[in-house]
């Protein structure tokens, strides 16, 4: 077998179909999905827009005050999100698809389907009860914000093909409507109350509860989503995982809706919250294992040895892996031997991701294995040239 043949793949993910992209992003004009998920986010714009136009006609000064804050912050989280992905760097606007159905879609979609389930639970529960909101909230928005998901996972230029997928774009999704929701009750609390109250509504909602909030709840149910869409399991597993996964986010947003400690904001927030977190960080880590399972297998039983061999992949695998080498090519190579292994260590992770997404010997694979060759090369050269260097002088 030579280098450039495909060499058996072993890890269950390969064995299932692969939808062959057609675009780079889940903008697919021949996709029906395409077109129903960009009607549901005109519907949603049509209901919340009206909304948030109010805010900001009402009392312009406070509600400016309010989009800039929230703005920063979803700028913020997103730049977190993409710090905490080991291999992929997601397409922009898939990212911003996603973004845009979090922050319209789904709450205007809300607007319409939370009253209706807000007056079913009522009558079971009874009008005076404070638990209806810890059930009918999550019952309508915690569906509605995974149908964003749903619609990436089934456009194949938006490449959902794992579990960690499905968490990264639940996060988003998630994100887009806690800003967008965010926004709208900071400037309808301050309306009256002046700037002060846009900066505790903030920190209430943002910094204090920010980390157990919708963007927490939809990344466990699209984890579940992802796992459903591309693990080789049984199918009962599958489905078990995709239940799972919207029941756990369904109970969390809950338990974090109940009264308890209502009449401390803060510490309720706080202790209600903290067990939310760790759901997610147990979420996050089983998606990451599962995400450098697959990746590793690519290394060994897929992509030849001398484009990433199975040595090279435990350089790449982490952040700290990948810096640690390229210091030590600083020492061995000098700046142009380091800057040399980052270009080669970038290639070899979209040689992977490529290789994960559609499939070994597909063209963008043919493409950046050209790549990672010159750029080995590359890393060769600059070390032979450092040597005679250091000979010389020496």
């Amino acid at each position: 077998m030579t280098a450039g043949e495909p060499q058996p793949y072993t890890v269950s993910i390969a064995a299932l179909p692969r939808m062959v992209p057609r675009t780079t992003s889940f903008l697919d004009v021949r996709s029906w999905v395409f077109w129903v998920g960009a009607a549901l986010t005109l519907v949603g714009l049509w209901q919340w827009g009206p909304l948030v136009a109010r805010a900001l006609r009402d009392n312009p000064s406070t509600a400016t005050l309010s989009a800039i804050l929230w703005l920063a912050y979803g700028l913020a989280f997103i730049v977190i999100l993409y710090r905490l992905e080991l291999f992929e760097r997601r397409s922009p606007v898939t990212v911003l698809g996603a973004l845009l159905w979090g922050a319209l879609a789904a709450p205007g979609l809300g607007a319409i389907a939370a009253p209706a389930m807000h007056d079913l639970v009522a009558s079971a529960l009874g009008t005076d009860n404070p638990w209806i909101s810890s059930f009918a909230a999550p019952l309508s928005e915690e569906p509605l914000k995974l149908m964003g998901v749903l619609a990436l996972a089934l456009i194949p230029g938006a490449r959902v093909r794992s579990a960690a997928d499905g968490l990264f774009y639940g996060a988003v999704v998630g994100l887009g409507f806690q800003v967008s929701e965010g926004f709208l009750y900071t400037a309808t609390f301050s309306a009256d109350s002046g700037y002060a109250t846009v900066w505790e509504v903030f920190i209430l909602r943002g910094i204090i509860g920010g980390l157990w909030s919708h963007a927490t709840f939809t990344a466990i149910a699209g984890a579940g989503l992802g796992y459903f869409f591309n693990a080789g399991t049984s199918r009962l597993q599958r489905v078990a995982a995709l239940v799972g996964g919207l029941g756990l986010a369904m109970a969390v947003h809950g338990f974090f809706d109940t009264p308890i400690v209502g009449g401390y904001v803060v510490l309720g927030s706080i202790i209600k919250g903290l067990p939310v977190l760790a759901m997610l960080l147990v979420v996050l880590r089983w998606a990451h294992l599962r995400e450098r399972r697959t990746f590793a297998g690519l290394a060994r039983h897929v992509i030849p040895d001398d484009l990433v061999s199975p040595g090279d992949f435990s350089t790449l695998v982490t952040r700290r892996a990948r810096r640690r080498a390229r210091r030590w090519a600083r020492r061995r190579g000098g700046r142009a031997t380091a800057r040399a292994l980052r270009r080669l260590q970038s290639a070899q992770l979209h040689l992977l991701t490529a290789s994960h997404e559609d499939g070994w010997g597909s063209p963008r694979s043919v493409e950046l294995t050209r790549d990672v060759r010159i750029l080995s090369a590359t890393v060769d050269r600059r070390q032979v040239q450092w040597d005679r260097r250091r000979t010389a002088s020496g």
